[in-house]
């Protein structure tokens, strides 16, 4: 079994990790929700889609721009704290939209915190900084 294989193997329910599609500049950083024999399925922690990797590959399972997992380092915990609380507050938006269409989170509760944006920013330098 490849690094990559291994790496792979060892994403775990709660775990976060990053990927890329092939096409673009988008940077993901996903929740592990399900972990299956063959399929990771996560959600993104800033949009709130959903995706489903193959467990062996880490390649995204749709037909267009797939994404790529390319990085599972993990963060630091009070980093991953604070992007389990992004998370917690888009999905809180989420559910509240499906209730109600035109309900939209208010703008003081929407902008980035300081800490947030720190969040991200190291993050996205620890995924880059650590490849799989």
């Amino acid at each position: 079994m490849t690094q990559r294989e291994l790496a792979l193997r060892s994403i775990a329910v709660g775990d976060m990790f990053h990927g890329r599609p092939p096409i673009g500049t988008a940077s993901l950083i996903c929740l592990a929700l399900q972990v299956g024999v063959k399929t990771i399925f996560a959600r993104r922690i800033t949009t709130q889609s959903v995706h489903e990797f193959d467990r062996t590959t880490g390649v995204e399972n749709v037909d267009s721009n797939p994404i790529v997992i390319d990085s599972v380092a993990r963060a630091p915990v009070d980093i991953r704290e604070i992007l389990l609380g992004l998370d917690r507050k888009y999905r809180e938006a989420e559910l509240r939209r499906a209730e109600d269409p035109n309900w939209r989170l208010p703008e003081d509760k929407a902008r980035l915190t300081t800490d947030e944006i720190r969040a991200l920013l190291l993050v996205g330098k620890l995924h880059e900084d650590n490849p799989i």
